[in-house]
């Protein structure tokens, strides 16, 4: 009756905590530590300050901030850090802030400091181009601030994602996120994001041939921006837009009247150099689609000239593709060749790869001696471009799915709490009333789950026996190949080499007695078939370690199956890499070792650190692979204890690839695992050449 007693006054205690309470947020700002940054950012943007120096300024800093007593100034200083990412340019070191950031903000529950970091982050790995971390952090943002309602935070990462998605050729998931960033900025009457929403909306419909919508969208875009205090550059651009509309809809006087006007705005070749060369160039491509040729060649040149300053290279190629259709309709097909040619080579310069297919298609009409080549190269690359597309917009609307499905289910959550909230003295009674029914209906389930774990267990003992026997007849047919491939091998040894050691030995044992120089060639013969000898055992010997050295394929695949072959259904596995970079280009030695290092940090994760999510991320710096592998697990003191097995393998491995690791890891705050490998250095071998 006491046990009763007990279970009735913790199920009172749960019902009276189901009121909802908001974490109040103490910080106070210490114009010392702010005043810090902006002192040090400031001195690391000097144009004669050196790279190791920014570097010092910026270990400055996180030690600074380190070593901060107070939680709260402590996370006001990190996320002020993880803000500044154009001051912290150390990869590495920006992550370990970013993590700092967010740990310390959830310890003291601020939502609107976390989701800023999450966006800090996606700052971050959308200026590396890594659309997915990025389209995932904004997303993570998303939530949080949707939480608290922040409307202008929400429309602003709405129409960040929206950008994404245009980029990728999300057309529908672009637009459904620029109209729901949309809804937000009309609450909140911002006309600067509205007019930059409708300018997107402008650009997508543009994309899809939906030419009257587009230019209704840029009028409206046109309409907000007006009602702000913007500059000429801005309105420019926007008309700039509206041109390039009319003149994909063959409005070409239309199209020739808005680029007039923008060229015609104040000081834009010295504002804006930029803009004032593309409206050259479709200046010039719409007179040309129209027929009227004079001046276009001029435009076009100047166009390429400031382009060329300016080192524009995506937009370079278009200028020399639009020269190569003026110089084809004035029948010089030789010089449209070329111009052609040099729109392909700056389109592969600046990874341009639409402007590439829009070029092969062209000079496969030019130069008809190599069509077919130029079409092969569109197939193949257009089939490339559309798979990643799919692949890209399918990861897209997944991490979306599952945002929708987190803030739906927080709404339920949230509506819940508040009618149990007003209804909380009728439900003490109910549950009071219930208790003793759940409990014997308890009682009744586990016993009867014993009775099921116990015939589950007899039939995983007959399973096992059956696996038992499985692999003993796996292993006697392992021995007999090991049987039959010694037998192979001793034969290779006997007829073969045996045999011509055997004979080479006769002839210098007889050579011996003689010192004619005859018996010298003869000698020098032998020693010749010595050496053919060493040769044919080191072949053996290669052939029999060949499989050590094969190169693993579909890198990131593999890494992707091992994270998702995870059978501990509590941790979630996150994997981040560039789509565009292609990681099976890189040696087989640094892909084998690197997947094992994954491989060993994963199951230590698993087994030690008792976290709910690990996260791998690849990228690329210079001539240097990066690996950062982390845990939110209980970490651990790494000044503490002996090195075990696991450390020294990654310290074995990664020597041989002459790498550097470092592991950063604090109890209760998670592990980070972070591998530098340089790729074009060779690797060192050990003396068996073990992987």
């Amino acid at each position: 009756m006491n046990k009763s007693y007990f279970y009735i006054i913790i199920l009172f205690l749960l019902c009276l905590s189901c009121s909802k309470t908001k974490p109040e947020k103490v910080i106070q700002e210490t114009p010392t530590t702010l005043d810090s940054i902006s002192i040090w950012a400031s001195e690391s943007n000097k144009p004669e300050i050196k790279k190791e120096d920014k570097l010092a300024l910026q270990l400055k800093a996180f030690n600074l901030a380190k070593n901060i007593g107070n939680d709260s100034l402590k996370a006001l200083y990190f996320s002020n850090l993880s803000y500044n990412t154009n001051f912290i340019t150390d990869s590495l070191l920006y992550r370990k802030i970013n993590k700092q950031a967010i740990l310390l903000n959830q310890r003291i529950k601020d939502s609107s400091a976390i989701g800023n970091a999450y966006w800090d982050l996606a700052y971050f790995f959308e200026k590396y181009n890594v659309k997915d971390s990025a389209f995932y952090n904004y997303s993570e943002a998303l939530d949080l601030f949707n939480a608290i309602d922040d409307k202008s935070s929400i429309g602003q990462l709405y129409l960040k994602m929206a950008i994404i998605q245009m980029k990728i050729k999300d057309y529908i998931g672009s637009e459904a996120n620029t109209v729901k960033a949309i809804e937000k900025f009309k609450l909140i009457k911002d006309d600067k994001k509205l007019s930059d929403s409708y300018n997107l909306l402008g650009i997508v419909l543009n994309d899809l041939e939906e030419y009257d919508k587009s230019l209704s969208y840029y009028k409206e875009s046109l309409f907000y921006l007006k009602k702000t205090s913007n500059s000429n550059i801005e309105e420019s651009t926007l008309i700039n837009n509206t041109g390039v509309t009319y003149r994909n809809n063959a409005q070409y006087l239309k199209a020739i009247e808005n680029f007039e006007d923008v060229l015609r705005t104040n000081n834009l070749f010295v504002k804006n150099p930029s803009l004032y060369a593309k409206a050259l160039s479709n200046l010039a491509t719409s007179k040309l689609y129209n027929k009227d040729t004079v001046d276009v060649e001029n435009l076009l040149i100047k166009a390429i000239e400031i382009k060329q300053k300016e080192n524009d290279l995506g937009s370079l190629a278009s200028s020399y593709y639009n020269y190569a259709e003026y110089k084809a309709f004035a029948k010089d097909t030789l010089n449209a060749i070329i111009k052609a040619k040099e729109s392909e080579r700056l389109a592969y310069e600046g990874n341009s790869n639409e402007q590439l297919l829009k070029t092969w298609q062209y000079l496969a009409i030019l130069d008809k001696q190599y069509a077919s080549d130029y079409f092969k190269k569109f197939t193949t690359l257009n089939d490339s471009l559309q798979k990643e597309d799919r692949k890209q917009q399918n990861k897209f609307a997944r991490i979306r799915f599952e945002t929708d499905e987190f803030i739906a289910e927080n709404i339920e959550l949230e509506s819940e709490k508040e009618v149990l909230s007003k209804q909380k003295q009728i439900w003490i009674g109910i549950a009071t009333g219930f208790f003793l029914l759940g409990l014997s209906v308890y009682i009744i389930i586990n016993q009867r789950a014993k009775n099921q774990k116990l015939r589950f267990d007899q039939q995983q003992q007959a399973n096992n026996q059956e696996i038992f026997n499985l692999m003993l007849m796996q292993k006697q047919k392992v021995d007999e190949v090991k049987r039959l491939e010694q037998k192979r091998i001793s034969e290779e040894l006997h007829d073969g080499v045996l045999g011509k050691m055997l004979g080479a030995r006769m002839i210098l044992t007889g050579l011996n007695k003689r010192a004619t120089d005859e018996a010298i060639q003869e000698k020098s013969k032998a020693l010749g078939s010595l050496q053919e000898i060493e040769n044919e055992i080191r072949s053996i010997s290669h052939e029999l370690s060949h499989s050590a050295y094969q190169k693993i394929n579909n890198f990131t695949d593999s890494v992707e199956t091992l994270l998702a072959n995870n059978k501990n259904a509590n941790i979630k596995t996150i994997f981040h890499f560039n789509e565009d970079e292609n990681w099976d280009s890189l040696a087989g030695d640094i892909k084998i070792n690197v997947y094992r290092i994954i491989q060993e940090t994963f199951q230590n994760a698993i087994k030690h650190s008792k976290c709910t999510y690990f996260e791998v991320t690849f990228y690329r710096n210079d001539d240097q692979f990066n690996v950062i592998m982390s845990d939110n697990g209980i970490g651990y003191n790494i000044n503490k204890g002996k090195k075990g097995i696991g450390i020294r393998n990654i310290t074995s491995r990664i020597d041989k690839l002459n790498g550097t690791f470092h592991i950063d890891s604090t109890e209760g705050q998670g592990t980070t695992i972070s591998l530098n490998i340089p790729v074009n250095m060779k690797i060192k071998k050990s003396a068996n050449n073990n992987t």
